[in-house]
């Protein structure tokens, strides 16, 4: 693996600059990242949802450009760009080749420093994620996932990011002004660049660019704990949706990296895990069954899915508690638990190879240096991703799972239900 250099500074501003120079490549990407995620949003119908409004409304105008020249001059950059938003951050990103790269940045710079955010566009914006929320009926996989995340995580962040449709309707292009003005601040603001870029030309541009950008934007913290306990949405269907969510290692845990292989083997990484091959293969008591694991900064979630038969729901949700808790007693109801030597190492393989191949884009690098700074504080290489995986051994994870996955642990797993009827 070829060694990487990554050079981090922080800007006069305040920003934090971390920079890839990537040998060979043409293409650049930027990955800023600022304060403005949907847990700070206001609450209901006071404005619930401007975070996703703003993170579509930035991109529509910026500085002395109207939405369809600021469009215009990064299509003549040759600039793929989108943005997106989560609970504590909204990021946009760029990849361009690299000769553009200064060109680039200009213009971004626009869009955090003078956004227009004028009424068409913020019509406009708004109308995408009414729709988004209003379709979340038509689709229940995701609708169950929001629901669990409600009653599993902690306030504010037990938000979906979509509000309300009376908090969407109360935005005015003043409030997403005065929002803009408090949240996006230098102060918390973080850029991960990576490609054919020499970092201190980068820094020097961008210190240039950002001058008299200035303050520091305060984060949502925990205002009331997790409801935990069970949630159901009737709606009437020839299916049952349901979504299983317990507390899990946060990003800097050391538990995390066995923690994920575990998911791999229990209910990721195709369809060799257990939760495919026990509760659909075997006993055909549901068409599609998975997990999941989400790790931020301060708390993790694992996410269990299932869709059923309302006739078969019960016992679903009953046989994918068993083959969970069977991972960390040996044998649990005929369903065999205590990892493998085979389930370690395709699991090992497979988290690896995903870290490798997924990770070959600029726009990998660039994403994973924004993220590290802001969960650990310090970039990591892909090599230094890969050591903990490395060090794992076949022991480490079954004595992980022994304390993890215990049928006491399991039971205190929120669980929601979308379908004809709640699940006993």
């Amino acid at each position: 693996m070829k060694e990487q250099k990554i050079e981090v500074f922080t800007l006069d501003c305040g920003l934090r600059l971390a920079v890839e120079p990537i040998a060979g490549a043409t293409t650049a990407t930027i990955a800023w990242t600022v304060p403005v995620g949907y847990a700070g949003d206001p609450i209901g119908d006071a404005g619930s949802g401007e975070a996703s409004v703003l993170a579509e409304v930035v991109l529509r105008g910026a500085g002395s450009r109207s939405s369809k020249e600021f469009s215009d001059a990064l299509d003549r950059l040759g600039a793929q760009r989108g943005s997106s938003c989560s609970q504590y951050r909204m990021s946009v990103s760029a990849t361009c080749m690299a000769t553009e790269t200064d060109s680039v940045l200009a213009l971004l710079a626009d869009i955090f420093l003078r956004p227009r955010i004028e009424q068409d566009a913020l019509d406009a914006s708004r109308e995408l994620v009414l729709q988004s929320l209003q379709s979340l009926s038509d689709d229940p996989q995701h609708l169950v996932g929001i629901k669990c995340n409600e009653i599993a995580s902690p306030a504010p962040f037990n938000q979906h990011g979509l509000g309300t449709e009376a908090g969407l309707m109360s935005l005015s292009t003043e409030s997403l002004r005065a929002t803009w003005n408090r949240r996006c601040r230098p102060g918390g603001s973080i850029i991960g660049i990576a490609g054919a870029v020499d970092p201190r030309m980068v820094r020097d541009h961008l210190d240039r660019l950002l001058d008299g950008w200035s303050g520091t934007s305060q984060e949502p913290t925990v205002t009331a704990p997790a409801v935990r306990g069970r949630a159901y949405e009737s709606q009437p269907s020839s299916q049952s949706h349901m979504c299983l969510a317990f507390d899990s290692p946060h990003e800097t845990s050391t538990d995390r990296v066995a923690h994920g292989i575990l998911t791999r083997i229990l209910g990721g990484g195709g369809m060799s895990n257990r939760l495919f091959t026990e509760v659909r293969e075997k006993r055909g008591l549901c068409y599609s069954v998975g997990m999941s694991y989400a790790t931020g900064r301060d708390r993790g979630l694992s996410s269990i899915y299932a869709g059923s038969t309302p006739e078969k729901a019960s016992e679903t949700l009953a046989c994918i508690r068993r083959v969970v808790a069977g991972v960390s007693d040996g044998i649990s109801d005929g369903i065999s638990g205590g990892v493998t030597g085979e389930e370690f190492s395709r699991a090992v393989i497979g988290a690896k190879s995903a870290l490798v191949i997924n990770g070959e884009s600029t726009a990998a690098h660039a994403s994973r240096l924004a993220s590290d700074l802001f969960t650990r504080g310090s970039v990591r290489t892909l090599a230094e991703v890969i050591a903990p995986i490395d060090r794992l051994t076949l022991q480490s994870v079954n004595d992980y799972a022994s304390k993890a996955f215990t049928p006491q642990s399991l039971s205190l797993a929120s669980l929601a239900v979308v379908g004809p009827a709640a699940l006993s």
